[in-house]
């Protein structure tokens, strides 16, 4: 491969000495790690947890036409694998330049031995990279959670966000495969998807969605709409009170009809109670203390 296709820009990333030790790598297949260089892309094989999921046609043309051009101005990222090499980061690049038809990429090998620690540098690379859908951030978190058995808390130190942040990438996978499949296209943003989450159900969740898309709402509309959906959900109502003995409703209407006053009775724990009789002035407490005299 030309130094053209090396890409013109790595002269400016290697020293003399550097780029003649990928001149070299060229022809020995040897490289060291930490030494950018170039490899036979057929050596390379794809990380099957690469976070992006979908490459676009007319963005891989543009850059196979730029490598042609241009040469391949940033190497992709491997680490050893067997007899060959895993991709860390760059599979569109990789793509291009086989698209292209060559035979070599620059690359640059990282160390990295164990498969857990193979799968989590290629993730957390990836992960850095601000052209990927919050989806696919969202499913690259998940894998550092389940598959290289770290906690959010490590995730987060790992990969350079506030756990918060993490939390809030895992949540949109709770969401609808519709809602998802809308975020992945970028139909909607993050920002819609975090109002969505906090919705107490998948239908009221697609109810709104539905909504965003026909009136092409911005996030604060989706949010002004999510709050006011809570103002106006009915208060639950207060649980009715339990029905009295019938014996006691007896015994209040005997004595509101004996003293012609209001009386009620308050039951309380253990079979004990109070009975509560109103008066209106002084002549009408005389009257009752008689009528209970008698």
């Amino acid at each position: 491969m030309s130094k053209k296709a090396l890409g013109r820009g790595l002269k400016a990333l290697i020293s003399e000495e550097g780029f003649a030790v990928a001149e070299k790598a060229e022809e020995t297949e040897k490289m060291q790690d930490g030494v950018i260089g170039s490899l036979p892309v057929e050596k390379i094989k794809v990380n099957p947890f690469q976070p992006r999921q979908a490459f676009e046609e007319t963005a891989l043309n543009e850059l196979r036409n730029s490598i042609i051009e241009n040469g391949v101005i940033q190497p992709v990222t491997v680490c050893r694998d067997g007899e060959g090499y895993l991709l860390i980061s760059g599979e569109r690049r990789l793509r291009a330049v086989k698209s292209a038809g060559f035979k070599f990429i620059p690359a640059y090998v990282i160390e990295a031995h164990e498969d857990a620690s193979k799968l989590e540098l290629a993730l957390i690379e990836n992960i850095q990279r601000e052209d990927l859908n919050a989806i696919e951030v969202a499913l690259a978190l998940r894998s550092l959670v389940t598959k290289c058995n770290l906690t959010q808390d490590e995730v987060a130190q790992k990969v350079g966000k506030n756990r918060s942040t993490v939390a809030n990438f895992l949540r949109l996978l709770k969401l609808p495969r519709q809602i998802q499949d809308s975020i992945r296209t970028r139909e909607i943003s993050s920002g819609h998807a975090r109002a969505l989450i906090n919705l107490p159900s998948e239908h009221l969740q697609l109810k709104v969605w539905r909504q965003i898309m026909a009136r092409q709402l911005s996030v604060r509309q989706t949010e002004a709409l999510v709050n006011n959906m809570f103002k106006d959900k009915p208060k639950t109502a207060s649980p009715a009170p339990a029905p009295r003995a019938v014996q006691i409703d007896q015994i209040e209407a005997r004595l509101r009809e004996r003293l012609a006053t209001k009386v009620s009775l308050v039951e309380k724990k253990g079979g004990q109670g109070e009975i509560h009789i109103k008066y209106f002035s002084g002549e009408d407490l005389d009257r009752i203390l008689e009528l209970i005299g008698q």
